[in-house]
């Protein structure tokens, strides 16, 4: 049950982020939803019978190379066959009780002990809001995109160009070229004063240099240039050739501003620069793109507004809703699959909280961790998604079918059969990324911040926060005692009897409101009967 909730989680936590509209995303997550999938049918087919087989041949003394039989290792004759070739055990030696890992007995004996008591509870409660608390500021400081000197090593001649790019030019950003993708009549007195006019509500933006000396308008040039050079014309031929002939040999720059048509009878196309100011933070870069895009969207006249940063801009705009999109969906796909597969449906509502609380915790943290929200981050933010559920669903569940008179029992119960799991995952996943913490690349340590905060913020609530929100408001029945006799005899569970699930737990609910312990062995008679006659005789 446990690696089918958490393949199916992961699953549908890739699935959400295929649908995203970055093509890097969208294949990372084909790839990898593939592969769990793969994985799992390998672990319930290939795999678990593999293991059975090498249980048969452990219990009939089989050598683990060349499956003969070979002895004991209490009836071993010598050292070297004893390390090589001894079997398991005798069939004369008695059978010994198993024992649970030291670390395990810890978070039951000690751990788990610890953290249900009163004062302990308040503590990580006030803990808990503090951490929401930061998390919540932390995603309101939050920056889009990946700026261009993070796509080179720390030590490449690029990153220290765009360095003093930002400290000493940025009052002056991209030269955005406003580009006329028609053929116009430029003689024509109202196509000029259109341009113009655009033109200046350009350059009177908040994003743009008001300055007609920055502002690169080969119209605006070749008109003051007519004006000094009395030229004069009366129809497009007129100015073509003015413009050919004249102004173009002496201005040479503008040649490529300009596209004639075969003929040079008249222009297709032309385009003019306006140069942005400022633009020294991703939100500034997004809002300039933004509102030269509106500004030329609106004229009359077919234009488009470019820059080839703006492959890079591109991703401000769409990072964000497609972030809180795929969080979004795929909270909702886990409160459904925990709704059908965990045997308690508010359990559902926890796992969805623990989902939307750790989600917030990464972003959050990660923006104090200097880590943007782009493409990469937005990996593992959905990574984040799959390893919420781990940690809140099984720790759940077991909390659900776990054994015990009240909350704090059973949580510490939960807490005996998946802390050292939870625990154990958690420190192996963060070994095996830690590498990339002194790496060069801005991409491999982001990878490694947010993939650290994702295990450790994970952990925390599957081995802190959400045992002790169990045991506030977790459900009272665990499905596995019976309400009467938990003390002396428990029984085999309800919900086993008569299934898992809402279903499972609402008939167990019924009979545990008429007081009847269904054992199957017609002890509840029996002890039905005795109550009556006690009750005669009283």
């Amino acid at each position: 049950m446990s690696i089918t909730i958490t393949s199916i989680t992961d699953f549908l936590a890739f699935g959400v982020g295929a649908i995203t509209t970055f093509p890097s995303v969208r294949i990372f997550c084909i790839y990898t939803g593939v592969a769990v999938l793969f994985d799992y049918a390998y672990q319930i087919t290939f795999f678990g019978a593999c293991m059975t087989l090498m249980g048969r041949r452990e219990a009939a003394n089989r050598h683990c190379m060349t499956c003969m039989k070979v002895l004991p290792k209490e009836e071993s004759e010598s050292t070297g066959y004893r390390l090589f070739c001894a079997g398991g055990s005798s069939v004369n030696t008695p059978p010994t009780e198993h024992s649970d890992h030291a670390i395990a007995n810890f978070f039951r004996n000690h751990y788990g002990p610890f953290i249900t008591k009163i004062p302990v509870k308040i503590f990580t409660m006030l803990l808990f809001a503090g951490y929401l608390g930061v998390a919540v500021w932390g995603c309101l400081q939050l920056q889009e995109g990946i700026r261009l000197k993070n796509l080179a090593n720390d030590d490449s001649y690029a990153v220290e160009f765009y360095n003093l790019e930002d400290e000493y030019f940025k009052v002056y950003g991209p030269a955005v070229a406003i580009v006329i993708d028609e053929e116009l009549n430029y003689s024509d007195s109202q196509i000029q004063e259109k341009i113009e006019n655009i033109t200046v509500e350009l350059e009177e933006s908040d994003y743009f240099h008001n300055n007609t000396d920055v502002t690169q308008s080969w119209l605006r040039s070749f008109l003051s240039f007519m004006d000094g050079a009395s030229l004069t014309y009366t129809d497009e031929e007129t100015f073509i050739s003015n413009l050919r002939d004249h102004f173009l040999p002496i201005v040479d720059p503008y040649k490529i501003d300009i596209k004639f048509n075969d003929d040079n009878t008249s222009i297709v196309s032309s385009r003019f620069y306006v140069f942005s100011k400022d633009t020294d933070t991703a939100n500034r870069e997004r809002e300039m793109m933004v509102e030269a895009r509106r500004i030329v969207e609106d004229s009359d006249i077919k234009m488009l507004a470019f820059h080839p940063a703006f492959i890079f801009y591109e991703q401000y705009i769409a990072v964000l809703p497609n972030t809180l999109q795929n969080i979004g969906i795929a909270a909702a796909a886990m409160f459904l699959v925990s709704l059908i597969l965990i045997p308690h449906p508010v359990c559902s509502i926890y796992v969805t909280f623990a989902i939307a609380t750790i989600s917030v915790g990464v972003v959050g943290f990660m923006t104090l961790w200097e880590v943007r929200l782009d493409s990469i981050s937005m990996i593992n933010i959905i990574i984040c998604i799959g390893f919420s559920v781990d940690f809140s669903a099984h720790i759940t569940y077991a909390f659900v079918i776990a054994k015990g008179i009240n909350r704090n029992e059973r949580a510490i119960e939960a807490l005996h059969s998946l802390g050292w799991p939870i625990l154990q995952g958690a420190l192996s996943t963060i070994l095996g990324v830690v590498v990339l913490s002194t790496s060069e690349a801005y991409i491999f340590r982001t990878f490694f911040k947010t993939m650290f905060l994702v295990i450790a913020i994970g952990a925390l609530h599957g081995l802190l926060f959400l045992p002790v929100i169990l045991t506030l408001v977790g459900p009272c029945n665990s499905g596995q005692v019976s309400p009467i006799d938990h003390d002396d005899n428990p029984k085999e569970g309800v919900s086993a009897e008569f299934g898992s699930g809402s279903l499972g737990y609402f008939n167990q609910a019924m009979v545990n409101d008429t007081e009847l312990r269904v054992v199957g062995d017609g002890t509840n008679t029996e002890k039905m009967n005795d109550n009556n006659t006690d009750d005669a005789t009283t």
